[in-house]
């Protein structure tokens, strides 16, 4: 495992170094920018934030962890004084070790959040669909697109979650009627063809990424991979639509 330490002390370093040397290595890096470059090639499997750094880095971190690639990463803040202890919390730390620090308590802390992650993780494994370029999260109503993260609102991600959960299956309208608005479809139809319509710019579904969300005669669409069928959402998708009323 990697680990990254963020610190300008050098003997703090390498205290954490020498107490997790038979778990993993040990990345050191002087503030959250030099860090943030290093994660464009390389992933962590925690991160390690010395709270003399103040709050300004702690944050930088944290939303990058936000951003994607660094989701399931605990972050701890570590030598934590009494007065940041309120903050790194809600800040989004998953753990803190106060000042001044002990390697030993740090080591069982860090274990205890990897632990948490993972076993969150995996409960929300069938949450997320992974189909091509697309990232769909109904845990948290997102939509990633090759990295980025694309705002809907709540019903816009419904009616995605319903065609990224059923590639290459022709969903009528009055399935989708009956799942997203608990309605008729003569009541809603004008309703169901604008949020079409905007899940096809905002997400690209015109081939733009490699998904085209086409029309179908006779009624309904489907979701398709540009020139070829569509492969089935990944192992973590969740299977069936099981989809609940949206919440605005």
């Amino acid at each position: 495992m990697k680990f990254a330490i963020l610190t300008r002390d050098f003997a703090l370093c390498e205290a954490v170094r020498d107490s997790l040397h038979a778990d993993g290595a040990c990345y050191h890096f002087s503030d959250a920018e030099q860090y943030a470059a290093s994660t464009m090639s390389a992933g962590y499997a925690a991160i390690l934030i010395d709270a003399a750094l103040g709050p300004g880095d702690m944050q930088r971190v944290l939303a990058r962890r936000r951003g994607g690639r660094g989701d399931g990463v605990p972050v701890i803040s570590i030598a934590t004084p009494t007065w940041m202890l309120d903050f790194a919390f809600r800040s989004g730390c998953d753990d803190v070790v106060m000042y001044p620090l002990d390697v030993n308590e740090l080591h069982v802390r860090l274990g205890l959040a990897m632990q948490r992650r993972a076993e969150a993780t995996a409960a929300r494994s069938n949450e997320i669909l992974e189909v091509g370029a697309y990232v769909v999260d109904r845990g948290r109503d997102t939509v990633v697109v090759q990295g980025v993260e694309v705002l809907l609102t709540a019903r816009e991600f419904a009616v995605a979650w319903l065609f990224f959960s059923q590639p290459e299956v022709r969903i009528s309208r009055q399935e989708i009627a009956g799942a997203i608005w608990a309605n008729d479809e003569g009541v809603v139809a004008r309703s169901i063809e604008q949020h079409v319509y905007k899940l096809r710019n905002r997400l690209g579904l015109r081939g733009d990424h490699g998904l085209v969300l086409r029309t179908v005669y006779g009624g309904g669409y489907t979701l398709e991979r540009h020139g070829q069928r569509v492969e089935q959402p990944t192992k973590r998708a969740a299977q069936g639509l099981a989809l609940a009323h949206p919440k605005n």
